[in-house]
């Protein structure tokens, strides 16, 4: 039986190579969606339409679970966590490729965070001792060889081939592998990364003007102002601040709707999104602080330049 499990689990996970219908994301959770809100698609079935080696991996461990000892079941989800992560990530990477950066992300919090949810039940410890042969100590050796410090020829304790077989022997490196924790680590990856996507797509304008300011700050030894600079301009500042407000309205709201197609929660939602918000508001703020030393509020405002309380009141109405 183990070795079945390990068989399977080896070539339906680990070898697993996705079709273009297993990664054709946000097609197919729109389609689900869609078969869920006519009620011709019961809730309880829907992990028919996960990820495929998701859906073999946690099949495979339900019915072992209760089948084999818990040392053996152990190292076994320890394996099987790690193929299934290791070939989530994978399929992320093409979806990003295909669909955009984003809807690999979320593709991959989607996924991890249903593996995280599905193995929560399972007493098991999911840590394997893994020991190694590291022969790095080798390299100080055979430099010392080429270099001419210790012979071949020697009659004394410099004797090349004395020095390698005493001392030359590979040492034994122990650590402790969790897939659980790798898991976790992966997925705390995977939302920062999808965080700094949209925080990046929203107000890039913003954060590459902050960047030039800055550099023009440090060049500048002769006292230049900056609204005496093409950088500071009334219609540079006035593109920024319209290019900002255009992706507030379009992308921002694109993304949001995406990220509600993969990610049902609202809690989840919303520990994804606060982040977003706060580095959203944050470059408005470095923004703001910038012109206002150069231009007047009045003139910002009129420039459609959002502060604080609108961008808090704009995000507390995305998060109903």
């Amino acid at each position: 039986m183990i070795y079945r499990a390990q068989t399977f689990l080896r070539d339906e996970v680990g070898n697993y190579i996705p079709s273009s219908m297993d990664i054709d994301y946000p097609k197919k959770l729109m389609f689900c969606n869609n078969l869920t809100k006519n009620n011709s698609l019961n809730l309880s079935s829907q992990s028919a339409l996960w990820y495929p080696p998701l859906e073999k991996t946690l099949k495979c461990l339900s019915s072992l679970y209760r089948c084999i000892e818990s040392t053996t079941f152990s190292g076994l989800a320890q394996e099987a966590i790690s193929l299934c992560t290791d070939n989530i990530i994978l399929a992320s990477k093409i979806i990003s490729r295909t669909s955009g950066a984003s809807d690999g992300q979320l593709f991959l919090i989607k996924h991890l965070l249903i593996l995280r949810e599905q193995i929560a039940p399972f007493d098991a410890e999911y840590t394997i001792e893994v020991k190694e042969l590291d022969f790095s100590h080798m390299r100080g050796h055979m430099q010392r060889i080429f270099a001419g410090e210790l012979s071949l020829f020697a009659l004394s304790q410099d004797n090349a081939f004395f020095v390698l077989a005493s001392e030359g022997r590979p040492h034994v490196l122990e650590s402790t592998v969790n897939s659980k924790k790798e898991l976790e680590k992966k997925l705390k990856i995977g939302c920062e990364a999808f965080i700094m996507t949209v925080t990046k797509l929203t107000v890039e304008p913003m954060l590459r003007f902050i960047t030039k300011v800055t550099a023009f700050e440090f060049s500048e030894g002769d006292g230049k102002k900056l609204s005496t600079s093409a950088l500071g301009s009334e219609k540079r500042v006035a593109e920024v601040i319209c290019s900002v407000n255009s992706s507030l309205e379009t992308s921002f709201i694109d993304m949001m709707n995406s990220l509600k197609i993969y990610i049902r929660g609202t809690e989840t939602q919303a520990l994804l999104l606060k982040p977003i918000f706060s580095n959203i508001v944050e470059a408005h703020v470095q923004f703001f602080n910038i012109l206002l030393q150069v231009y007047p509020r009045e003139v910002l405002k009129g420039y459609g330049m959002l502060e604080v309380d609108e961008l808090n009141k704009l995000f507390q109405g995305m998060l109903l």
